[in-house]
């Protein structure tokens, strides 16, 4: 009889531990994750694998901008992961809506290209940034350079910059955006630090203006969007302009005559980042979500699905479909490029009223 009882003991205990088990199980893979992405940096495949490793559920938001996010976060609204641009996430460490992150969680940190570790806009120490703890990694990049037919023009392509837009030759030959970026273009031609802008903005746009009216009279039109940039370089009527990664590559694959390079003082730089917002409800997944998107594979994934160029190494070799020449940068042209700043409201008007003066009037 004790013998039966013990028996009956212990298949009561074996049986609660499995609900336990069980329980504390469905709990693991009931997890969430308010996960607030850029269309087409989480493609359906990979979010899926996501799940099925973690046991995690993710629910999927699409970002239309950066104010959307920030002002979801300022008027309480809760997400685990976000992605903000890199010349704004100062933004969301002084209004105190992000967390550091915990390298520690994120062994796959090392797959990020180091030109993108240790930048300014990612660190953070409470007052100013720089320094302190790691606040962003850097994710999905892109770059602005020059197209250049090179049909049309015959010149070396070797260590070209951002002058070629300025050359008497190529008058009405050229062309730019119809933004403010032409004004950085100016800027960095002629070695001033976008930051002048922050100091002394009037003093500082005064000083190109020169510069900006020389370009104005060079371009053939200042073009709005990229279609239509690129009918006027598939027309011929452009031979060479700015151009953003995207197109370029575009471009350059229908038609090998097209190239692309980044200007001998570095192109414009821009990246969309990871951060766990202050609020975040599962701080842990996030960091096990940052983690499997930093993996090779994964990001090679990204590039394969939407076409995007991601700050993990070795990604692009992985990837299928592409024409990889297109999307290899050397570590120097990495480390040249400029990054956009968080201008403030004030200074963004200034030089936009600028640009308005320079590119309507007549000089």
């Amino acid at each position: 009889m004790k013998i039966i009882k013990s028996i009956i003991i212990v298949l009561t205990v074996m049986f609660l531990l499995s609900i336990t088990f069980s329980a504390c199980k469905k709990e693991m893979a009931s997890g969430e994750l308010d996960v607030y992405v850029w269309e087409g940096y989480l493609p359906e495949e990979v979010a899926e694998m996501f799940e099925e490793e973690t046991g995690i559920k993710l629910n999927i938001n699409l970002i239309a901008d950066n104010a959307s996010i920030f002002t979801l976060l300022k008027g309480g609204g809760q997400a685990d992961i976000i992605m903000p641009t890199q010349n704004q996430v100062n933004r969301f460490y002084t209004e105190e809506l992000a967390q550091p992150l915990d390298l520690d969680k994120i062994p796959n940190y090392k797959n990020v290209a180091d030109s993108f570790k240790d930048q300014s806009w990612s660190m953070w120490d409470g007052t100013q940034l720089g320094s302190g703890d790691t606040y962003v990694i850097a994710y999905v990049f892109g770059t602005s350079g020059i197209m250049v037919n090179t049909e049309k023009y015959t010149g070396s392509l070797e260590g070209i910059g951002w002058e070629i837009l300025f050359y008497p030759e190529l008058e009405s030959r050229v062309s730019s955006r119809n933004s403010a970026e032409s004004l950085m273009i100016c800027l960095d031609l002629m070695g001033i630090p976008r930051g002048n802008l922050m100091i002394n903005t009037q003093e500082t746009l005064d000083a190109i203006r020169g510069k900006a009216i020389e370009l104005k009279n060079n371009v053939l039109k200042f073009y709005d969007t990229g279609s239509e940039l690129l009918d006027l370089l598939n027309n011929e009527e452009v031979w060479v302009s700015h151009i953003w990664d995207g197109g370029g590559r575009k471009l350059a694959a229908s038609d090998p005559k097209f190239k692309y390079v980044l200007p001998s003082t570095g192109g414009f730089g821009w990246t969309d980042t990871f951060m766990i917002p202050a609020g975040a409800v599962n701080p842990e997944g996030a960091h096990k979500f940052i983690d499997f998107m930093l993996r090779t594979d994964i990001a090679a994934l990204v590039t394969t699905e939407g076409g995007y160029s991601t700050t993990v190494k070795g990604s692009i070799d992985l990837a299928e479909g592409i024409n990889r020449d297109l999307y290899v940068f050397t570590d120097e042209e990495l480390g040249s490029l400029v990054w956009q700043l968080n201008f403030s409201e004030d200074v963004i008007q200034a030089y936009n009223d600028f640009w308005e003066e320079i590119s309507t009037v007549d000089q």
